[in-house]
């Protein structure tokens, strides 16, 4: 089958789930600036081809910009996050003189608390998108990461390195150390350009990009363990927390243990979606399966392992 020229490729290793997912989250982005773009993986699985009616030479840039134009935002109003912070305050002072916040104002922090924590993530037009999956129940709920963790400040830190990502030649490998952004006036600093680090806060990722948590069987060499460990892919991360949206992995009979598809033609992120899963069947797909690794004992953090292909190409 002739493939069609590609408006923008990026090198990809898809034995990494991470990179695999963002993948899918460029597509899905794509799709929403240009609606009707198209994606595939080549036949030998090492880049991602995306097809749109962009005007911009630069998809890839152009994609980044807008998205770092239009900020993420999270589920708290600014009212509603002024209230936490007030109620985080009066009972810091209060424990102090040995006291607690009434019932009610304590059920009213906790219920603010976790929402920040754990609330929805939103990118307005014009990608007009809601990420929330973490949220759902299910055996394709691939998640990383605990409750304790702040799923927006994670992805601030990471939207704030993207204009860095994309200027190097591999921007899915693209590796550097994230930190908190200020967020001294979140209603009017739309975009991270318009955010700073804190220089101090550091912020981990969310694992899924499988190099973070590796062992050298994984990769078949031995890693430098300590810059590797220090450092994060923000590209490959953030994608991947926005493809995850729509593409979902498969859930196996082996607990902590997901399968997915790529695929080889020209599809839609509709489609495609189906195929990831397994749902659906187009001629070149190739199935890979990946675990998810424990980072602490109790199993509240966890990590994306390697994949392996198991067959099952058609």
């Amino acid at each position: 089958m002739i493939q069609p020229a590609p408006t923008f490729s990026v090198q990809v290793d898809v034995r990494n789930p991470g990179q695999f997912f963002a993948c899918c989250g460029l597509l899905e982005l794509a799709h929403r600036l240009w609606p009707g773009a198209e994606g595939w993986f080549s036949t030998d699985d090492t880049r991602f081809n995306v097809l749109a009616s962009a005007a911009d030479p630069d998809m890839l840039r152009c994609i980044i910009r807008r998205l770092d134009e239009v900020g993420i935002k999270g589920d708290l109003s600014a009212n509603e996050r002024r209230e936490l912070d007030e109620l985080e305050s009066k009972k810091r002072s209060m424990a102090k003189e040995g006291g607690a916040l009434p019932d009610g104002d304590d059920e009213r922090r906790s219920s603010l608390g976790k929402r920040r924590r754990e609330g929805a993530l939103t990118l307005h037009e014009p990608f007009g998108l809601r990420v929330a999956w973490w949220q759902e129940e299910g055996d394709d709920i691939a998640k990383t990461f605990a409750g304790k963790q702040e799923v927006l400040r994670m992805a601030q830190a990471m939207l704030a390195k993207l204009p860095e990502a994309v200027q190097d030649d591999s921007p899915l490998e693209y590796r550097c150390l994230l930190q908190a952004v200020s967020e001294e006036s979140p209603e009017t600093n739309q975009g991270s350009g318009n955010r700073r680090g804190s220089g101090t806060s550091k912020v981990e990722p969310f694992y899924f990009d499988a190099l973070r948590f590796a062992h050298a069987l994984d990769v078949g060499f031995s890693l430098d363990v300590h810059a590797i460990r220090a450092s994060a892919a923000p590209l490959t991360e953030l994608l991947a927390l926005i493809g995850l949206q729509r593409f979902r992995p498969a859930a196996t009979d082996e607990r902590w243990r997901f399968d997915y598809w790529t695929w080889s033609v020209p599809l839609s992120p509709v489609i495609a979606a189906g195929i990831v899963c397994g749902a659906a069947a187009v001629p070149g797909r190739e199935s890979y399966r990946f675990p998810l690794r424990f980072r602490d004992d109790q199993k509240r953090y966890k990590a994306f392992g390697f994949a392996a292909p198991i067959g099952g190409n058609t």
